[in-house]
């Protein structure tokens, strides 16, 4: 074992992360992480990957990735300039070729969808306009049985249209109370929400395994947001047995997974809980009210659903 692998492997060991945990949140094969730590990179795919390996391995383990490389850059192999044009070109043409191909994909997906849609809408306009033609001529029919009532001069008849200002005077007073009525409804609807403010408290810890009681969780599909703080966290999210989401959450980035509608048991899993950082639907959850050094954690919560 050389210097710099012996020296990543104790800065491995520090955060408490196992080879298999650094493989899931780097997303580097088991068997690269023991040829570096080992220092037998010829088994690496290339020089190219020598570094490039290095480098994500010192980041996660919160090492200077570029101090590193510069300290031992005498015992590392060279990366031959064409061996690097040629994998940056080859990169780039097929990230370009796979955004193409993905742009392309998304917009023939949503094809059948978008005519649908734009079938549904001319049905409606057409609809709309037969609607707004056949209210004018019954606005017109009604002017004319209007005029011919006024000129017969008959009393009845102006007692008649006088009942229906009354009549209309009344409906107005009926549709105003009513809106009152809604508004109001609505207000106290929005008091009630007000005072069952979601909120979540640890109740129990044991080693590596956390449990959280939430209150007021609303029945409805919630959002979970994921974030990092200081380094990059690995986080996957569990409901019911499944796994809705998982995978890694760079520092001063979010990630959004959707809790189904009604889950009262949900967990999640992290590579780095003292940097993990955790919303439901933009409130705030403390996932490490005690400060506790533990990396790998699972945090298994409890909801009861507001009224």
């Amino acid at each position: 074992m050389n210097e710099i692998g012996q020296k990543l492997r104790e800065a491995r060991i520090e955060k408490g992360y196992t080879l298999d945990d650094l493989q899931q949140i780097t997303k580097i094969q088991k068997r690269y992480l023991i040829a570096i730590e080992e220092g037998n990179f010829d088994a690496l795919p290339g020089s190219f990957y020598v570094r490039a390996f290095i480098k994500q391995y010192a980041q996660t383990v919160g090492l200077d990735n570029d101090a590193l490389l510069a300290e031992y850059q005498d015992t590392l192999p060279n990366t031959k300039p064409e061996e690097y044009v040629e994998k940056s070109v080859e990169n780039q043409t097929r990230l370009t070729r796979e955004t193409t191909d993905s742009k392309w994909s998304k917009w023939r997906n949503l094809l059948p969808q978008i005519t649908i849609v734009a079938i549904v809408i001319i049905i409606i306009a057409v609809v709309y306009g037969i609607a707004l033609s056949n209210r004018g001529k019954d606005r017109e029919a009604l002017n004319e049985t209007s005029s011919s009532v006024t000129v017969s001069g008959d009393k009845p008849a102006v007692k008649k249209a006088s009942s229906n200002k009354d009549q209309t005077a009344e409906s107005r007073q009926q549709a105003a109370s009513e809106s009152r009525a809604q508004q109001a409804s609505k207000q106290a609807a929005t008091e009630k929400t007000k005072k069952q403010d979601l909120s979540a408290k640890m109740t129990s810890i044991n080693g590596s395994q956390q449990t959280f009681e939430i209150k007021n969780l609303p029945a409805k599909t919630n959002q979970i947001t994921f974030s990092a703080e200081k380094s990059a966290a690995w986080v996957s999210l569990t409901a019911n047995g499944t796994q809705i989401w998982q995978g890694s959450v760079a520092v001063g980035a979010e990630q959004t997974a959707e809790l189904p509608e009604g889950v009262t048991q949900f967990s999640i899993q992290t590579g780095n809980a003292p940097a993990t950082k955790m919303k439901i639907n933009g409130t705030d959850v403390n996932l490490n009210p005690n400060n506790e050094a533990t990396f790998v954690r699972t945090i298994n919560f409890t909801a009861t659903l507001a009224k």
